[in-house]
């Protein structure tokens, strides 16, 4: 059974011009989360969601950021008013990474 860590932020009018890690991709490419997972294995991602399965987790959406360190995900949520997911694609959460609900 795979596991995936999520974290539904509903986004404000905050700062966000520090630099992090993460690696920013598919402005404006709309993927499936399937899609999310097969090109950014076992990595953290930030996407701006879309559509959400009946059980709340990410359909489809925009892929904002990506990073094999959580931390860097974390520092580029876009303080903006669209929906956000953080979601881990690996197959299991890792030792150190905490779950927030």
């Amino acid at each position: 059974m795979e596991s995936l860590i999520k974290a539904a932020v509903h986004t404000s009018d905050q700062d966000t011009s520090s630099q992090t890690n993460a690696t920013a991709e598919g402005m404006g490419e709309l993927l499936s989360m399937e899609e999310i997972k097969r090109r950014y294995p076992q990595e953290w991602v930030l996407i701006a969601y879309k559509e959400l399965n009946p059980d709340q987790s990410v359909k489809t959406g925009e892929l904002l950021a990506h990073s094999p360190d959580c931390d860097h995900i974390y520092e580029r949520l876009p303080f903006r008013t669209q929906p956000v997911a953080i979601e881990y694609t690996g197959p299991f959460i890792p030792d150190h990474a905490g779950v927030m609900m």
